[in-house]
């Protein structure tokens, strides 16, 4: 697609805003909820509302999610680990690394490496119908993608994030790291972007049992030592984007020991052992119980609950096989 000029850009922003001027909020109220936004979302949570905002500047039906309740899914959203989007090209030598997925409403991530040529990952929200009070993107700072006003912003010193969404459904953060001429590569990424639903995030695990006041809220599948890992996260039933209580995991890597010395326990009927909250290499880990399972692989269950609990989930949690055939490859 031919990137439409700035002055016909600003002749469509212009046109919008006339259009939208007789229903905007009011300006002090856009300021206290922003403000108040400000002291609890990261960065990147406040660069994706500022650029849907760039969208609904073209009247494009939008709303983004409030981030700390479960609503019922829609048809679209029955299935979280299918993954709706992906680039139809990207910069040669980039390969996928990781795939995440959560439950509705949160977002799925996937990212591709390049090696010294930087990152690229790509994020995909669920819309609704909510509104916020959100405000319009600076000009310089608009972009157009195959008819829609988005955003490019600068996020974490050396990325460049843009925000568009390409259909009533989903918004699409595309964020690259370290990458030259970001903005211009980004473009022709979103540019280029297309549906996907047949790539799926399918690791190796699932919950078997969870006490009754946690729920699945997580899938992660990154590219880790000894090959692909399977990481499952659960969080309090009915908050999917909070922080995970429990996390499970398969994969190459044993435990971190850090300053605590391992308790010998019988987990699904082999030698593994425990370990109590601690200090490691990268700083406070939880209560964690282990055991190397068929395959020299460790099965780890770690997070804020007791030995006895944790060490019931890891029994029940079930090893199936998983799909990682699409590491270190490029989009197909």
């Amino acid at each position: 697609m031919t990137r439409l000029s700035e002055e016909h850009t600003e002749d469509l922003i212009r046109e919008s805003l006339e259009h939208l001027a007789t229903r905007a909020p009011d300006g002090a109220e856009i300021r206290e909820a922003l403000n108040q936004r400000s002291r609890s979302r990261p960065k990147m949570a406040l660069a994706l509302v500022a650029a849907a905002v760039a969208i609904i500047a073209l009247g494009v039906p939008l709303g983004l999610r409030a981030y700390t309740a479960v609503t019922p899914a829609s048809p679209r959203d029955a299935d979280w680990s299918v993954l709706p989007y992906k680039p139809g090209w990207l910069p040669d030598g980039f390969t996928e690394m990781s795939r995440s997925a959560k439950p509705y409403p949160a977002p799925q991530t996937r990212m591709w490496n390049g090696g010294e040529a930087g990152q690229v990952k790509l994020t995909t929200t669920p819309l609704d119908e909510r509104r916020g009070p959100w405000t319009i993107a600076p000009a310089p700072n608009q972009i157009i993608v195959h008819g829609r006003v988005g955003m490019v912003s600068e996020v974490d010193g050396d990325a460049t994030m843009l925000t568009w969404s390409p259909d009533d459904a989903y918004v699409l953060n595309l964020t690259l790291y370290g990458v030259r001429d970001a903005r211009g590569v980004g473009q022709r990424i979103a540019d280029e972007m297309v549906r996907d639903g047949r790539a799926r995030v399918s690791g190796e695990l699932r919950f078997g049992r969870l006490p009754a006041d946690l729920a699945l809220s997580a899938v992660n599948l990154p590219m880790a030592v000894g090959g692909g890992r399977t990481e499952l996260e659960a969080t309090r039933a009915g908050q999917p984007t909070a922080p995970a209580v429990v996390t499970a995991r398969l994969g190459g890597e044993r435990p971190d020991d850090g300053d605590a010395a391992p308790v010998p326990l019988k987990i699904r009927g082999l030698d593994g052992f425990a370990l109590p909250a601690r200090n490691g290499r990268l700083g406070k880990l939880d209560e964690t119980v282990a055991v190397q399972v068929e395959g020299g692989r460790w099965l780890t269950v770690s997070g804020e609950r007791d030995r006895a609990t944790l060490t019931d989930i890891a029994e029940g949690l079930q090893i199936l096989p998983g799909d990682y055939s699409w590491f270190g490859k490029p989009p197909e």
